[in-house]
């Protein structure tokens, strides 16, 4: 193009604009994508102080990124993924909420996405199986890693109490998970995230059973195979929370394929106990199918303490299932313990360390009546984790864990499963809060 004089300058400048707004107008609507992708990865907000008629928002949550070594007693490796599964894995929360003037109601929403890395199936001859049960909805895979919407809801509140509509968190879910005053439940919580989905080494050829998930199977969420907390996947439905009173706070529930839940939670402070106690029951009326029946039922209850002057804590958890007009033979009728102790100081001037063990105990939880001979099953898990905080943002753990597996039933299943190997991780992790 040819400038000539003042006219050519300006139509330089003209079309240099034009150029300009185009570059401005794309800019402007990356940055909306920008807005709307942030909008869709987001976790449960602080609490904003709004005034009446004011809309607050808030983005928060956290990044909880690991490193897995695992013996299956077959092979061995090292893999990269967010640890402890789903909803502690890693997660973004956008929440916010309005006052409509003129009345004493708050409105509100939430949406939640979960960005998982490390849940392919790993290479090396399909050796391991997804360490996380990845229960949510895919929007998205890449490199390895997984996009899944994990709620999305709105929710109306009064001195009445609240009313979530939408996919959330149910009454019961995380019953078997909260009560833990340690705040160490990134590290280790009663649920068997690590290594759920690693293959059993050393069964014979034949097995029905083939994954250490098989021998965790819940029977309110048939196919989730966690050992407890079995209620704990967020669903599509109704939710009601009473006005809380005093320490007490209760909550009820309806959600698709008619699952119906109740949970109640006291929390409170005896002296220099700081105590937690939760439980709940949930009836799911197509529930059992992996064994068989048509309906089944789920109780649980959790309670911890921790002194706040030694530090010392513990956390203890209780769970029973049972399916109806399930399979004869079959694992309808189940138990899971676990415990926690330890203890939670500030030797560090930059934050507090925990140190504890723990023992989970899974019986029965084998699913489908009359497989391979089984009568009865009992998979024991057995951790230690020390778990470093710097300051309320970041924190850093290590944890070793072990699961182990006994079968009883006929000879054919003495002999495929009486010679299973042990699993062992050994997992580092960072989380971090924001």
């Amino acid at each position: 193009m040819q400038v000539d004089g003042w006219v050519g300058v300006a139509e330089v400048i003209f079309l240099f604009g034009l150029s300009w707004e185009g570059i401005q107008m794309r800019k402007y609507k990356l940055f909306k994508g920008v807005c709307l992708v942030t909008a869709m990865i987001t976790l449960p907000a602080s609490q904003a102080v709004m005034a009446e008629g004011e809309v607050t928002w808030d983005i928060s949550g956290w990044i909880n990124e690991g490193m897995t070594y695992w013996d299956d007693g077959d092979d061995s490796n090292v893999n990269q993924l967010s640890d402890n599964g789903t909803t502690l894995g890693s997660r973004i929360t956008l929440s916010g909420g309005y006052k409509p003037p003129e009345t004493n109601l708050d409105a509100g929403f939430e949406v939640i996405i979960e960005p998982l890395s490390g849940v392919q199936n790993f290479a090396g001859g399909g050796s391991v199986t997804p360490l996380l049960f990845a229960n949510q909805d895919n929007i998205d895979t890449f490199n390895g890693g997984d996009i899944g919407l994990l709620s999305s809801n709105v929710h109306i509140g009064g001195p009445w109490g609240k009313v979530t509509v939408g996919l959330q968190s149910m009454p019961t879910d995380n019953i078997a998970v909260l009560a833990d005053p340690s705040g160490t439940i990134w590290s280790g919580i009663s649920p068997v995230f690590r290594g759920n989905g690693f293959f059993i080494r050393g069964i014979g050829a034949g097995a029905s059973n083939t994954t250490w998930g098989e021998f965790l199977q819940c029977l309110t969420t048939p196919g989730l195979g966690i050992g407890m907390d079995c209620n704990g996947v967020y669903r599509n439905g109704l939710r009601y929370d009473l006005p809380v009173f005093g320490d007490l706070s209760a909550a009820v529930g309806y959600s698709n394929d008619n699952i119906y839940d109740i949970a109640l939670k006291y929390d409170t402070n005896f002296g220099n106990f700081k105590t937690m106690l939760h439980g709940g029951y949930a009836h799911n009326s197509n529930g059992g199918s992996n064994v068989g029946g048509d309906k089944s039922q789920i109780f649980q209850v959790q309670g911890g303490v921790l002194h706040s002057e030694t530090g010392l804590f513990g956390v203890l958890t209780y769970q029973y299932e049972k399916a109806n007009s399930a399979a004869s033979g079959s694992g309808d009728d189940t138990d899971a313990y676990y415990v926690k102790a330890g203890i939670k100081k500030r030797w560090f001037d930059f934050g507090d360390t925990s140190l504890y063990g723990e023992f989970g105990y899974y019986k029965d939880q084998y699913g489908a009546g009359n497989v391979d001979g089984i009568s009865g099953s009992d998979v024991q898990r057995i951790g230690v984790s020390a778990v470093q905080e710097f300051g309320d943002r970041l924190r850093i753990y290590a944890k070793f864990e072990n699961l182990s597996l006994n079968v009883d039933g006929n000879a054919t299943a003495k002999a495929i499963y009486d010679d299973a190997d042990d699993l062992n991780t050994i997992t580092t992790a960072v989380t971090f809060f924001f």
